[in-house]
């Protein structure tokens, strides 16, 4: 079973993973039931991405947040606070997001200009005071 991390600047009385399964007991409050009224074109359903960074019990300090696929390849450093309308879909009407969509866990950032902030396969989430790891292209040449 493939879990969502969140790691770095986290206390440790928060909760620190997710499976799929487990995105769908999220309350009502933090469910998005249909990602295309935030995201036009897109399908899906998920969480607000700040319900789970809440979760996690972050540190004060903790500013932001590195976002990395499963397998490591794709890293985005962004601040939390432009997270803020961020959303983790984990199905779509078919089921479980699928590999072949981005799944099990892709970040979309609603009304983003940087199509590279939607993350495909997101596998960690690393809370810090500064930026990390970033693998995007220079922002002159993004064409994610």
């Amino acid at each position: 079973m493939v879990e969502l991390q969140i790691r770095g600047q986290v206390k440790a009385t928060g909760r620190h993973s997710w499976a799929q399964a487990d995105l769908d007991g999220a309350p009502e409050r933090a469910r998005v039931e249909d990602l295309a009224a935030l995201v036009p074109g897109r399908r899906g359903r998920g969480v607000l991405l700040r319900w789970l960074l809440e979760e996690a019990h972050p540190e004060p300090t903790a500013g932001w947040a590195c976002l990395e696929s499963a397998d490591g390849s794709f890293a985005a450093s962004l601040e939390v606070g432009d997270l803020e309308r961020a959303v983790v879909v984990h199905q779509d009407g078919d089921g479980p997001l699928d590999v072949a969509r981005g799944g099990p866990f892709r970040v979309y950032m609603p009304g983003a200009t940087d199509a590279c902030g939607n993350i495909k396969h997101l596998g960690r989430i690393t809370l810090g005071t500064s930026p990390e790891r970033d693998t995007r292209p220079p922002v002159a040449e993004r064409s994610c």
